[in-house]
């Protein structure tokens, strides 16, 4: 990713500055937070981005993740990944939100 074109705007062409820190700071976090992790490596917020990753479609993707529920597992496999969920945010499962 680059953010170069981000921070210069944000910080008036000063990446030193408190603006363009904390712009920086920011996309960092965002970037590295997901609700699924690939390879322990790669994650991703939704999944749609999931599905054109690992190149299926999106109910193949819900399908595994309801068993994967419902056996009460963290991570599965799927074309030669591992596929989790981001429990370091608080999450429980695949396809419930964090707050049940």
């Amino acid at each position: 990713m680059n953010w170069i074109p981000q921070l210069m705007a944000a910080g008036q062409r000063d990446l030193s500055s408190p603006a363009a820190k904390e712009l920086g700071h920011a996309l960092w976090q965002n970037s590295a937070q997901g609700h699924y992790i690939v390879d322990y490596v790669k994650y991703f917020s939704n999944l749609i981005e999931l599905s054109e990753f690992l190149r299926v479609t999106q109910v193949h993707l819900r399908t595994a993740m309801v068993k994967a529920d419902q056996h009460g597992s963290r991570q599965f496999r799927m074309n030669d990944h591992i596929i989790r969920f981001n429990n370091n945010e608080g999450y429980q499962s695949f396809l419930k939100p964090k707050n049940f």
